[in-house]
């Protein structure tokens, strides 16, 4: 039966192979161009630092209704369900940061010619002369020099991407189907998607609600001065965004009386933050600003006792964990490695240890068959079997291809369980919230037992292993994890669209093949075609590096913290994996190991998202208690989806205005 659906949802292949190749060409193009001041929040990628909101899957969604409107062509919602898997599945490949490995490798032929000549593979790299030339650009492309590093890019994305999309397939059933996990952006584009596809005659009002057209306009609101303040010194500031950090929020300034509340450092008050929580289930906002509390009553407790002296005078970025003395980095707490390498670490533990039965029943249906089973696989994308093959065939060719670069066979094997690890527990947390655990350097957290210190002379097995752990686990672009929120939240949109999870599994892959090409192709025209330094929305580019950052000796030591913190990392592990054995035995219990992560990390720490989630937690009590359930879905919800649609819709014309200022000088 599901084979036959499948059949009959026809895939428009032309389509989806068109947009992924455009948006990925066009978007990277489009970010480049914006000024620096606005480049990271007006691409068509995450819109707001570390909450993994991105805008591609909605400016798809919203043109395809200008589309539909103007040609009087009814969509319906299998292919707007097909746009927003493609457009998900690329979109995370046009940020500023990206090809993010790619330039920091790059840019160490000419930057560090020598290290970079010892510790860097000839194919991952050309050069220096030939790297040298993207930093100004204006001559002829020499692409036989560069289609090798084309190459293992390319490699290097699709494998990572394939092994963390088998994951999110074989886990479909149970994170979607059985515990329904939020997903939180995703069932905002839903109900977008649903509004949509209504086929009821009317005016527009009438179609979309009022309640829905009152958040767009809310959101106009809000994001249109934002945009006029960053761009236009002469226009008021009407919302005070000029003395906020780009993703908006405020650090507490040394030297000042807040500044003596030692845990204090950021008060978060982007409202699109809000507007997310407030799709969550109470009980996860309730975590998240519960546990930043608790946080605040252990560091002036710590403060009291003499611990953290000075703090008082740190401001800014400096009191979140980037300087010491800081409660993320420095005993008595050093939470850095309590929440990020414990805590995440026993997210993913503590579910496959709770879920074993699960995943043995997986594994029997796919390798020993029963006719009494084989109906649980019916719905899925792909058979177990060929699930597990995939995921087994992936992992391989992904521990030969970092066997190529110069690990060792232990570090590789090391590399591919601190992936499954870390994009494990991210994607958790991102199904759960909606954010993104970024802005930390607990990558390193397998590879600091392995290396305790860096060895002398340095070694590539070391280098690459640094390097890769490091980056490819503390932000938030790297394939294996944007793979999974990929996966899982293309899936979700499946099960409420009724869409086949085969079709969007193709599609995925697919689109996981074209972008990457597309986009090493599309990145290199367009350095020799203006420069590097000529490009304004290059943050991070071919003229300087972070390549040693990750692998110098003297910072490896403190990453994720300095010595002694395995006893931090077990007992972080221990209090999650206590207190979700506890919630998940007792259904009143209300913490979770999951908001004592992200109460007590840099997600509330740095990027402050215990204030959005306060906020939102105090609205939807308030909705609930009026109007119940009724009053949230008519009027609560509407007015959130439409308000990032607006919010969204105001990035669009901020962006153009954007990329015509670089042509047109105003």
């Amino acid at each position: 039966m599901v084979a036959e659906k499948a059949l009959t949802e026809k895939v428009p292949w032309l389509l989806v192979i068109i947009l992924s190749a455009f948006l990925v060409s066009f978007g990277i193009t489009w970010v480049y161009l914006l000024p620096s001041a606005i480049s990271f929040h007006y691409n068509f990628s995450e819109v707001v630092c570390a909450i993994g909101l991105t805008s591609g899957p909605f400016i798809v969604l919203i043109f395809t209704a200008l589309f539909s409107k103007l040609t009087g062509r009814r969509i319906s919602v299998i292919t707007l369900t097909y746009l927003y898997v493609t457009a998900f599945t690329v979109a995370w490949l046009t940020s500023d940061a990206q090809p993010y490995d790619w330039y920091m490798i790059v840019a160490s032929r000419h930057v560090s010619e020598e290290f970079s000549a010892t510790h860097v593979a000839w194919f991952m790299a050309p050069p220096a002369d030939i790297t040298r030339q993207l930093v100004l650009g204006h001559v002829p492309i020499p692409w036989a020099e560069w289609i090798p590093c084309i190459i293992y890019y390319w490699l290097h994305w699709v494998l990572l991407s394939f092994f963390a999309i088998s994951i999110t397939t074989l886990l479909r059933r149970q994170w979607i189907d059985v515990e329904k996990l939020t997903f939180p952006h995703t069932l905002i584009a839903y109900e977008l998607v649903r509004k949509l596809s209504i086929e009821e005659k009317g005016s527009i009002t009438e179609k979309l609600g009022r309640p829905f057209l009152f958040g767009v306009l809310l959101g106009l609101l809000f994001q249109i001065p934002v945009f006029m303040t960053t761009v236009f010194p002469w226009f008021p500031d009407i919302f005070l965004w000029k003395t906020l950090c780009g993703p908006g929020y405020w650090y507490v300034q040394g030297g000042t009386s807040l500044a003596y509340i030692a845990g204090l450092t950021t008060v978060n008050v982007h409202p699109i933050a809000a507007a997310v929580g407030y799709i969550l289930p109470v009980s996860i906002t309730f975590n998240v600003w519960f546990w930043y509390i608790i946080w605040l009553i252990l560091m002036q407790i710590s403060y009291v006792m003499g611990y953290y002296t000075g703090i008082e005078n740190n401001g800014g970025c400096g009191r979140t964990g980037w300087c010491s003395p800081s409660g993320m980095l420095d005993p008595p707490l050093r939470m850095q490695a309590v929440t990020y390498s414990g805590g995440l670490t026993a997210i993913a533990v503590a579910w496959l240890v709770f879920n074993r039965r699960y995943l043995l029943e997986t594994f029997q249906i796919a390798f020993q068959k029963s006719s009494d089973k084989i109906e649980l696989e019916k719905n899925e994308a792909l058979s177990y079997r060929n699930t597990y093959l995939l995921l087994i065939g992936s992992t391989i060719l992904s521990i030969i291809l970092f066997l190529s670069i110069g690990m060792s066979i232990a570090s590789a094997i090391v590399m591919i369980i601190t992936y499954f690890i870390f994009s494990f527990a991210q994607a958790r947390i991102y199904g759960s919230t909606g954010l993104v655990a970024a802005g930390a350097v607990h990558g390193g957290t397998f590879f600091r037992l392995m290396f305790p210190t860096a060895p002398d002379p340095l070694t590539t097995d070391y280098v690459m292993s640094a390097f890769y752990s490091l980056q490819g686990v503390g932000d938030a672009y790297w394939p294996h994890i944007v793979s999974s929120y990929t996966g899982f939240s293309s899936y979700k949109m499946a099960s409420l669209t009724g869409v086949s999870n085969r079709n969007v599994l193709r599609i995925m892959l697919v689109a996981t093949i074209i972008a990457p090409l597309v986009l090493m192709f599309s990145v290199i025209s367009l350095l020799y075609s203006f420069g590097g330094t000529s490009l304004p929305g290059m943050t991070i580019g071919p003229q300087t590096t972070q390549f040693w950052s990750s692998v110098n000796p003297d910072s490896w030591i403190a990453k994720p913290a300095r010595e002694p913190w395995v006893p931090y990392m077990i007992a972080g592990f221990l209090v999650v994996l206590l207190l979700d054995y506890i919630h998940a035995r007792f259904v009143m219990f209300p913490l979770s190991g999951l908001g004592f992560v992200i109460g007590m990390s840099r997600m509330s720490v740095k990027w402050g998202w215990w204030g959005p989630f306060l906020v939102a937690w105090i609205l939807k009590v308030i909705t609930l208690r009026i109007g119940g359930s009724k009053l949230y879905e008519r009027i609560g919800v509407p007015i959130v989806v439409g308000f990032v649609v607006g919010y969204i819709v105001a990035l669009v014309f901020g962006g153009a205005m954007g990329v015509i200022r670089f042509f047109v000088p105003y």
